[in-house]
């Protein structure tokens, strides 16, 4: 080989080097710290939301919830009240911080919407379920229904 295209081949290598160890370190700054998600996005999505799905739950005593009781997982007993909003995962700026290997860093979000709140999950990798329900779109929720983040089941009480 001539030494032109062996130096060619090492500058590709280390090249297709560089590209491996940016995108390892962009995989791992994304689970260290999340996903940034837009603003306008966060916002719009109670606004659209809100109308769609409370007419299957009207057959249900609609009591506002105003407690989240842990029943299953490590944190088993903690019992912790509802405000504006309460972002769940295992990051420090989470309100509600779950010690479970399969909850991502920002898991979900449970935030007022009207007279009620709506539970919507933030693109976690296993998913947030309610009912048994796997959560697509941010949904209504009330008093006995269940939440499992993970390996941890919450009870929504009144």
């Amino acid at each position: 080989m001539s030494e032109l295209l062996v130096l060619a081949l090492k500058f590709a290598f280390l090249a297709l080097l560089w590209v491996f160890i940016l995108f390892t370190g962009a995989v791992i700054r994304s689970d260290l710290f999340g996903r940034r998600v837009p603003t306008a996005a966060v916002q719009a999505a109670p606004a659209a939301s809100g109308t769609a799905q409370p007419a299957r739950r009207s057959r249900r005593a609609r009591r506002t919830p105003t407690t989240l009781r842990i029943t299953k997982g490590k944190q088993a007993g903690l019992t912790m009240g509802l405000g504006e909003h309460l972002k769940i995962g295992r990051s420090t700026d989470c309100q509600l911080i779950l010690d479970d290997d399969y909850v991502s860093t920002r898991h979900a979000r449970i935030y007022r919407s009207g007279d009620g709140y709506l539970v919507e999950d933030l693109g976690s990798t296993n998913g947030t379920y309610l009912n048994n329900e796997r959560l697509s779109s941010p949904a209504p929720f009330s008093t006995s229904d269940t939440l499992r983040i993970g390996r941890t089941l919450i009870v929504v009480e009144a």
